[in-house]
């Protein structure tokens, strides 16, 4: 299998890789003030870089896929370094984390319910009338 082995800051390298896997990622993030011109969004970090080695699965039929991850580093700063290699290799380290299926269902759920409730806050008024009670019976 294919996996990727990744050195942040001369540390001991990570691989990561699945023999189910159907994407790999090595994420290098900047965000922020990155150049003198920049205007950076209100409420954000004036400068923000962060690392993520994940994937997800790319399971038969009937089995239910999940995002894995291996790495996440989410302080670094200018001057770190990451050296990412990819490599063939027979056994690859345990998954540190992720999220199954059950999960992101979860999760997708939680969301839209949410922004369900924001909206019949936002509208209520418009269909309820001043009273809170619908015109229509």
């Amino acid at each position: 299998m294919y996996a990727f082995k990744v050195s942040v800051n001369g540390e001991a390298p990570i691989v990561g890789g699945a023999d189910d896997l159907g994407v790999l990622t090595a994420i290098l993030t900047g965000s922020g003030r990155l150049g003198p011109s920049s205007v950076p969004l209100k409420n954000a970090k004036p400068l923000d870089f962060s690392f993520h080695l994940g994937g997800l699965t790319a399971r038969a039929p009937g089995q239910p896929d999940e995002h894995l991850e291996w790495l996440q580093i989410d302080e670094m700063k200018p001057g770190d370094t990451v050296t990412i290699e990819i490599v063939e290799t027979v056994v690859v380290p345990p998954v540190t984390g992720g999220i199954g299926q059950a999960e992101q269902d979860k999760i997708a759920e939680r969301q839209y319910f949410e922004h369900c409730k924001k909206t019949y806050l936002e509208l209520r008024s418009k269909y309820e009338g001043e009273s809170g009670r619908s015109d229509q019976a």
